[in-house]
């Protein structure tokens, strides 16, 4: 582990696992979501940031939105260097950008994550974080992604997933990784096997509990939405009680 300017940037660096890939040997969305978490966790934990310092103050970060940019190949056996930068809280949302290097140096993907500061007794989110938390990231915003996801309204069923245990984060709700896993789950292998992700884009508008299932909606974009070569999927997951859970947007390159 490296922490360089302070408290403001962080690095780590990780060997690409086959466990982490598709049947292509390239990583998966949700491995490189799953590594910006740990690096996330890894970052606040080394300057004391802790769960519990969450748990005195009686507060937890939610992830609010999540835009991920592939713009080369990590593979099986790759070396990656990741660089983590969050920034002050712009009213009450909390910005994270991860950067992804290859042993070239080149930029191969990206990660800008919005997150909401949440009181844990209240549910209400908290504008500021409390004096006792001594929040100490002040850097201005210096880059961020696109979160656009078009307005879809017919939206077909394909599918009911259900939030099991191992899907489950220490809240007993789906972990935030896990609806990239849903997403590109629940698309035709056309796309996810014979295409290449570049961006997908999600939502998340409400927890969904261990145990609930979620039917998933899935439209393939049309090109007035979605321009050549590109193309592009909308999907949602909604509850038992019609709430919508999450929504996303997939875009691969053809």
């Amino acid at each position: 582990m490296q922490n360089t300017e302070g408290y403001q940037q962080y690095e780590e660096s990780f060997i690409v696992g086959q466990y982490e890939c598709d049947c292509n040997g390239r990583i998966k969305a949700g491995a490189l979501m799953s590594q910006c978490q740990a690096i996330s966790t890894n970052h606040c934990n080394s300057i004391g940031m802790t769960i519990d310092v969450y748990h005195k103050t009686h507060t937890v970060f939610l992830l609010a939105k999540a835009s991920l940019e592939i713009y080369g190949e990590i593979r099986v056996g790759d070396k990656i260097r990741m660089v983590t930068r969050p920034s002050s809280p712009n009213r009450a949302v909390y910005s994270r950008y991860t950067r992804f290097f290859n042993e070239q140096g080149q930029e191969v993907a990206a990660q800008d994550s919005k997150w909401v500061l949440v009181d844990t007794d209240t549910r209400k989110i908290l504008r500021n974080p409390p004096e006792e938390m001594h929040f100490p990231f002040n850097l201005p915003i210096e880059k961020e992604h696109d979160f656009t996801i078009p307005k879809v309204r017919d939206a077909q069923k394909v599918n009911t997933e259900r939030v099991t245990y191992s899907r489950t984060d220490d809240n007993g709700h789906l972990n935030n990784t896990q609806y990239a896993d849903i997403l590109l789950d629940n698309l035709p292998f056309s796309a996810t096997v014979e295409k290449t992700l570049r961006k997908m884009v999600i939502n998340y508008h409400s927890e969904a509990k261990m145990g609930e299932e979620l039917s998933i909606f899935v439209k393939e974009l049309d090109e007035e939405t979605i321009k050549a070569p590109m193309i592009g999927y909308y999907v949602s997951g909604e509850n038992e009680s019609g709430k919508k859970c999450f929504e996303g947007l997939a875009v691969f390159e053809s």
